[in-house]
């Protein structure tokens, strides 16, 4: 079975069809490839040109101004190597357009689309409407490609090959930029999936798990992976309701237990104010405005569970120390709200006889305030007769006889 086939209700990325490519089009890719590399190679001598100039340059700016060249580079060629996606604009939106259009047996070039596109009256005088239909289009074709499952388990074990490998190397340049440790362990989630479990670690990673767990790495990846294939969940499963209540009691527990250094410590939702926030001093921040703050088992929906389960992984809902001063502010309010006739601890719920005598059981026998008798010990102590100081033997027995 694949993944797609686990997850019948999922969007699911279709595999790009093989082209039939004739002899006549080899050669005249050939050609063009032997073109684009001749203008690549005079782009190249035209760029190193130009960098020999500016090198001098801005040597030259750097003595004036009495600066640095490094200095002087990092002022004009600052950059981040993280940004926003795009939104999609008119342009893509039509192209993405066409080509579910035209790409039906044979995939054209983006180059002839866009030729298609411009020459397309009926695609130029859209109305405005036709063409947010397009973007929405777009926009639910670039999300399928995100989050959407493999059609099949080759085309899986290759998304996960060809992304492990640019994690590991996105993590080896952080770990030159900033000193991090990391380990990555990914393994498959079904028994029947072709995915080849792999671990990746920066430096001597790979020494912390045999030290402080007692084992290695390669026994701990292959214990998760029997983990993974015995849980036996598509995405739904992994994402129900009871699976979300019970991450998001995991994850406050564990953390309440970890900030209050105490363990089998009990989350108290009725009162929270009191019995959590009062006696130690801690109180949970970020918890989701439109998410109602009860007890996980009271939460209703997969949207508001699921919600509150990323803002507890996030790291945006966390428990938080409080210091004296917000502590006695919090203990000031309280006691406020308290002379003012608020119920701050929830009451406890009555007895269904309150108020109603209750005789006490009789003991087994019918007899009331009777004390079990105790049996008392003894103090007799066995002796046993002595035994004479001289034993006489027989001859001075026969003597006194005779005598």
């Amino acid at each position: 079975s694949t993944w797609a086939a686990r997850n019948p209700g999922a969007r699911v990325i279709q595999p790009r069809r093989s082209r039939q490519i004739s002899e006549a089009q080899k050669a005249s890719w050939a050609i063009a490839r032997r073109q684009r590399a001749t203008k690549k190679a005079l782009l190249d001598n035209a760029v190193q040109e130009y960098l020999t100039q500016q090198t001098s340059k801005l040597e030259e700016i750097a003595s004036n101004h009495s600066i640095t060249v490094e200095y002087l580079k990092g002022l004009i060629g600052g950059q981040t190597h993280y940004h926003n996606p795009r939104k999609v604009q008119r342009h893509n939106a039509l192209l993405h357009a066409k080509a579910l259009e035209v790409n039906t047996g044979t995939y054209l070039l983006s180059t002839h689309i866009q030729k298609m596109v411009k020459d397309d009256e009926r695609l130029q005088n859209l109305t405005q409407e036709a063409l947010e239909q397009h973007v929405i289009a777009l926009n639910e074709h670039r999300d399928t490609k995100i989050h959407g499952v493999r059609a099949n388990n080759v085309a899986a074990a290759r998304d996960v090959l060809a992304t492990t490998d640019r994690i590991t190397k996105e993590l080896t340049s952080l770990r030159d930029r900033t000193g991090i440790y990391a380990t990555l362990l990914v393994t498959r989630g079904h028994i029947n999936d072709s995915i080849q479990s792999t671990w990746t670690t920066t430096d001597n990673s790979a020494e912390f798990w045999e030290d402080v767990f007692g084992h290695q790495i390669v026994d701990i990846a292959r214990q998760y992976e029997q983990w993974a294939c015995t849980q036996n969940q598509n995405l739904l499963e992994r994402d129900s309701l009871g699976s979300l209540r019970k991450q998001i009691t995991k994850a406050i527990s564990s953390g309440l237990e970890k900030i209050t250094n105490k363990k089998h410590i009990v989350m108290n939702y009725h009162s929270y104010e009191t019995a959590i926030i009062e006696m130690y001093g801690v109180r949970l921040v970020g918890w989701p405005e439109d998410v109602r703050f009860a007890n996980p088992s009271a939460i209703g929906t997969v949207a508001e569970a699921r919600k509150l389960r990323d803002a507890l992984r996030s790291g945006t809902c966390f428990w938080k120390k409080l210091s004296k001063s917000e502590l006695d502010l919090f203990a000031t309010e309280l006691n406020a709200r308290r002379a003012a006739g608020e119920t701050i601890r929830k009451p406890r719920k009555k007895r269904s006889d309150a108020g109603i005598p209750r005789k006490r059981k009789a003991p087994i026998g019918g007899k009331e305030n009777v004390q079990p008798r105790k049996i008392a010990r003894s103090t007799h102590k066995h002796t046993l007769p002595k035994s004479a100081a001289i034993v006489p033997t027989s001859d001075e027995e026969d003597s006194d006889e005779d005598a």
